[in-house]
């Protein structure tokens, strides 16, 4: 029976020390550990051949690019299998799209899937994801 409780107390021991570290990190920290956040320091530290935001997304989230969803005839099709990139906000166009975003103008991108797109986009969203490209404000130094 001690060999028994002995076990639980190492295995309640053994969780609270993993939640423990993980319950400090920041909501940002955590979306960046899922490799749904791309900052622009990750961008900057990069080497010089990054010069969009497609650059960016090919060589440091390439999954962001792959087909995500499925395009149904029932949507007029206005579905697509690939994520809708938004800029500050607003629907900017799809994945080419990027590729006119200047790399050292982007403060952060944000991909999100079907269901945080939905969420997030309404029916803009589209059915595939989203990736929201912010800009760096004026003045921010970032």
């Amino acid at each position: 029976m001690s060999v028994r409780i002995l076990s639980l107390i190492t295995a309640a021991a053994i969780l609270g020390c993993s939640t423990a570290a993980t319950s400090g990190s920041s909501p940002a920290s955590l979306s960046n550990r899922r490799g749904n956040l791309l900052l622009a320091s990750e961008i900057a530290s990069t080497h010089a051949d990054i010069t969009t935001a497609y650059d960016a997304v090919a060589r440091l989230r390439p999954n962001w690019l792959a087909p995500h969803g499925v395009t149904s005839g029932q949507n007029n099709g206005a579905g697509t299998e690939y994520a809708v990139v938004f800029l500050d906000g607003q629907q900017y166009g799809d994945l080419n799209s990027l590729r006119s975003i200047p790399a050292y103008h982007v403060g952060e991108i944000h991909y999100y899937n079907m269901t945080e797109s939905g969420a997030r986009f309404g029916i803009r969203g589209g059915s595939s994801g989203v990736i929201e490209v912010m800009t760096k404000t004026p003045g921010s130094g970032s």
